[in-house]
């Protein structure tokens, strides 16, 4: 059974929920269509009893190019809409998913797209995949909690050096850092990502989840932390003439000038 949003598609496959970010024709970069599609997808799959664990996709040759520069710089896009939900998608949503969620990055992921990795609980990518904390390049800092979870996964001074550079790693790289948990053939992926969801699907499901909430627990308070740190410190970015003039250069396709003002 597949239901399409406007940005998404949700198919469902026994106890299997496969979301796919749908903008190919973008990279799949969000927008904010998307993100409500993204926590809408996210809450049907949560609420779904019948479902046990969730794949995140993207369709066609990227998992997610980061976010939409055309609409992420504006400031509507952190607001929340008339019903509460957060346009800008929180790490909540796929952290405190009582179900585990397994990543299937099957081209570029890079800014958004790396972060949104990074909230899943396993990460399986393509040797096509790539990844980047892009954010210093628009004069901002990594969302998402970004900040906390890449020094867990690959350590301290290695996230440092992508987030200080900006710079893009592939799939073997992100293999050998602890970035992702395996890598696999292009053609092979979503096979090798649908099979290792079956045999969590077969588990119980009351362990799954608690397994999940005790490892989070243990560092629950500093997660909060530094969403908190990360919303204050990125206010500031945005408000720069930096981030201005990032976005600007990324439109008229040409380098930026910062002036660190």
């Amino acid at each position: 059974m597949i239901t399409e949003y406007e940005t998404i598609l949700y198919e469902k496959r026994e106890n299997i929920a496969i979301i796919t970010l749908n903008r190919p024709e973008r990279l799949n970069a969000i927008n904010l269509q998307m993100n409500r599609d993204l926590v809408d997808s996210l809450e049907a799959a949560k609420d779904d009893e019948e479902v046990r664990v969730v794949i995140i996709t993207g369709a066609g040759k990227a998992f997610c190019a980061g976010a939409d520069v055309t609409e992420f710089a504006s400031g509507d896009f952190k607001k929340g809409d008339k019903k509460g939900k957060p346009k800008f998608i929180h790490p909540y949503y796929l952290y405190k998913l009582n179900k585990p969620i397994v990543a299937a990055v099957n081209g570029v992921a890079v800014g958004f797209g790396t972060n949104l990795t990074l909230c899943c609980d396993i990460i399986f990518a393509s040797e096509n995949a790539s990844f980047g904390e892009f954010f210093i390049r628009m004069g901002i800092i990594p969302d998402m909690n970004g900040s906390l979870l890449l020094p867990m996964a690959v350590g301290v001074h290695k996230a440092k050096e992508l987030i200080f550079s900006g710079n893009r790693i592939y799939a073997e790289e992100a293999l050998r850092i602890g970035l992702v948990n395996q890598v696999f053939p292009q053609d092979e992926l979503m096979k090798k990502t649908m099979e290792f969801a079956q045999h969590l699907a077969e588990k119980a499901p009351l362990a799954l989840s608690y397994s999940k909430q005790a490892i989070h627990r243990a560092y629950e308070k500093v997660f909060d932390e530094m969403l908190a740190v990360e919303a204050e410190l990125n206010a500031k970015c945005y408000a720069s003439e930096d981030h201005t003039e990032a976005a600007k250069a990324f439109v008229e396709k040409r380098k930026p000038v910062f002036k660190g003002k």
